[in-house]
């Protein structure tokens, strides 16, 4: 069997990308692929993930790599995947988890990773990743920190002291899995850059090998970061003495009224001299990847004007529509807890 496996990086519209394989799982299987469900955990298949991080904590492993896990969810998972995998043998697998990218940070990882592949029964194995520049990535990274309520914020941080260094290093990312799966299996892309078609699904799809189709559903819900209200509301809320379920609630209803602006005071932009030495410390990384698969490009990504660049990160000038957001998003949370409460009643 054949496989596509898309490993991000995080924030390259991993949720557009998973939201249209998922709305368009029929429409795949007529032209002979499948986004398998068996080991998916929502709209992306953190199975695979889960699976490495188990096995990579032991020293030794068996000739059959699945037969060393004891987690009994990943085992029923995998015999669910291997039903599934039967019924559609004839068909051309799509895999999407950027927790590889996110959570792999040894060779080791990935090395396992190929070796569970192999399990399921692929024979052919082709890498997917999307990269995007540096200084994007860090801004994103600076917001999404706070969703996933890390523990740490990335701006906190030199580049080379980052929990997460790895996920920025572009051409370890590129090495690591070409040495792994073979350089000849690993299709490496750009976010807003060179798209086939013009847009990044008509790219990822004509990366998995299949022609565009005019019928694909394309109602999208994409994962945009806060701005500063949103950074400012999140970074405090998870300070507070809460449980993750309600954080994640409060999250869910921050991103409803927080995620995107199109106002330049409200666009979080990360400090000027860290935003500089992120991006000249992963200058190196950068060119070897662009070397190595865009030699026709003078830079991977548009150079940055660094006397133009206007750091933005902390909330300086607050306007009446934004005590309007507030409340309402106070007033949300409001709304959702009487609705709790009156339901817990008629029950």
């Amino acid at each position: 069997m054949t496989a596509y496996l898309h490993i991000g990086t995080t924030n390259t519209g991993n949720q557009e990308k998973q939201g249209f394989l998922m709305q368009n799982e029929e429409k795949l299987l007529e032209k002979g692929y499948i986004y398998p469900k068996s080991l998916r955990v929502a709209n992306r298949h953190w199975a695979l993930v889960d699976i490495v991080l188990e096995l990579v904590k032991k020293e030794k492993l068996s000739r059959n790599i699945l037969e060393d896990l004891s987690n009994e969810r990943l085992l029923r998972t995998i015999e669910n995947f291997k039903i599934e995998s039967a019924l559609h043998k004839d068909k051309k697998f799509i895999f999407s988890a950027e927790g590889i990218v996110w959570d792999f940070s040894t060779k080791r990882h990935v090395e396992i990773l190929e070796r569970v592949m192999r399990e399921l029964g692929f024979k052919k194995i082709y890498i997917i990743v999307y990269f995007r520049d540096i200084l994007g990535y860090l801004n994103s990274h600076c917001s999404q920190d706070h969703k996933n309520n890390m523990g740490y914020y990335s701006a906190d941080f030199a580049p080379y002291n980052h929990p997460r260094k790895y996920i920025f290093d572009y051409e370890w990312i590129c090495k690591t899995h070409s040495e792994v799966f073979g350089g000849e299996n690993l299709i490496v892309r750009l976010l807003r850059e060179d798209y086939v078609g013009g847009t990044l699904l008509k790219d990822f799809v004509y990366h998995l090998g299949l022609e565009w189709d005019e019928s694909f559903i394309l109602k999208q819900t994409k994962n945009e970061s806060f701005n500063l209200l949103g950074m400012e509301l999140m970074s405090r809320l998870n300070k507070k003495d809460l449980q993750q379920d309600n954080l994640n609630s409060l999250l869910f209803m921050a991103r409803r009224k927080f995620e995107g602006t199109q106002e330049k005071r409200l666009k979080f932009a990360v400090q000027k001299d860290i935003a500089k030495a992120y991006v000249d410390y992963f200058t190196p990384s950068l060119e070897w990847v662009r070397q190595k698969y865009f030699p026709h490009k003078k830079s991977l990504f548009a150079p940055i004007n660094w006397d133009e660049y206007k750091e933005n990160y902390t909330l300086k000038d607050v306007k009446k529509e934004d005590w309007d957001n507030i409340v309402d998003f106070i007033a949300q949370i409001i709304i959702s807890k009487n609705k709790i409460i009156q339901s817990l009643k008629e029950y």
